[in-house]
């Protein structure tokens, strides 16, 4: 771990960040490039404050893409669970009237 990067981790378990809001944080941060890490910890230590919004954000957008994924997934089921059922019908010589998607 680079110094820049625990030098980002200290100022994260600083805050009043909850433990498991702390935890994700520090999972997903190395991830990022040095200069954005760089970035961070230059903006953190002139304003600690910004880690809650830092935080908030990070959260917003997963929510973003945990939602995302299950709503596509639902919507694959759907399809899916859909073209079972014509084929079915299809199968058992459905009137063509039967076959509107």
């Amino acid at each position: 771990m680079s110094k820049t990067l625990d030098t980002l981790s200290q100022l994260i378990r600083n805050s009043s960040l909850s433990l498991n809001d702390q935890n994700d944080l520090l999972v997903f941060l190395p991830a990022l490039p040095e200069q954005l890490i760089e970035d961070l910890v230059e903006l953190f230590r002139k304003k600690p404050e910004l880690i809650i919004e830092f935080n908030k954000n990070f959260r917003a957008k997963l929510d973003i893409l945990i939602d995302g994924r299950d709503r596509f997934e639902k919507l694959i089921a759907h399809e899916e669970e859909m073209l079972e059922q014509e084929e079915e019908k299809r199968l058992r010589g459905g009137r063509e009237e039967d076959f509107n998607l």
